[in-house]
Order: structure tokens, then sequence, then C-alpha cells
């Protein structure tokens, strides 16, 4: 997608590999996992993170309030921006967070559990298909605010 105008644009890039080039690292060449910037990077109205499409336990080290946090970061910029959010293949990390907002924050699709808003988001978006992210949210889903 190209930005005509990224000033209009909050956008969350949901992949390691956009993490990666954005931080100036290589997979040979990256910093201690105790950085502060190694899970997520956050500038003006872009957020990124150090995402992989994998299993539910890789979430685990981000944790709930994390999940929060990007949740945070679109409440800050929807009322002004427009929301970008992407992953690889768009199909499981970034529509998993734009479930969550629909769900925990504006409340648009049922939020009472992981199951609940599936189905629902499945109605609007049918290609939806989580891997380990969405076994990790239903896990922690009573945790994500």
């Amino acid at each position: 997608m190209a930005f005509t105008n990224k000033k209009e644009w909050c956008i969350i890039h949901a992949c390691q590999s956009y993490h990666y080039k954005v931080m100036g690292w290589s997979i040979h060449r990256r910093p201690n996992k105790d950085d502060p910037k190694y899970l997520i990077y956050e500038e003006d109205h872009e957020m990124s993170l150090n995402w992989v499409d994998g299993a539910a336990h890789l979430y685990d080290w981000y944790g709930p309030e994390k999940f929060s946090h990007i949740l945070d970061f679109i409440d800050r910029n929807i009322k002004t921006k427009k929301v970008f959010i992407h992953c690889d293949l768009g199909k499981s990390r970034s529509p998993s967070i734009g479930l969550l907002y629909l769900a925990k924050r504006i409340k648009i699709i049922p939020g009472q559990t992981f199951q609940l808003a599936f189905h629902a988001f499945k109605k609007i978006f049918p290609q939806y298909s989580p891997g380990g992210i969405g076994i990790y949210i239903e896990s922690k889903w009573q945790d994500i605010v």
C-alpha cells in the first residue's frame, strides 16, 4: 500500500521482517533480547513488532500487557488518523490485532470469549486464520484489556 500522506496514518507493522528492517538488524546482527526495542518499537504514529507467525508460546514473551499496549496505541491515534495494521500474509497476526480492537475496545463484535469474537470476526474477514497467536489470545482473553 502506498501512503501518499503518511501524516494521515497510524501504522502497525506486525512482522519481524519489517521490525528488523526499521531497526537496522539482520538475523545475524541483532541486539540482546533485553534491549527495550527488541520486541516493540514505537515512534510517532508507527509501531513495529518483532513478531513471527508461530506457536502460542512465542507470544508468552510478549504477555497480555503488550497486547493491551498495542490497543492503547490504536486508541491514542484513531481519533485523528487512519489505522493500518499489516503482517506478512494478512491472515493471522494483523487481523488478530483488529479482532482484539473490535471486541475489547470498541465492542463492535462480542467480547465475552475469544470463540464468540472469532466467529463474529470471520463473518467480517473470512480469510482470518490465526496460528499460535489465536491460541495464545484465547488462553489470555480475560487478561488482555
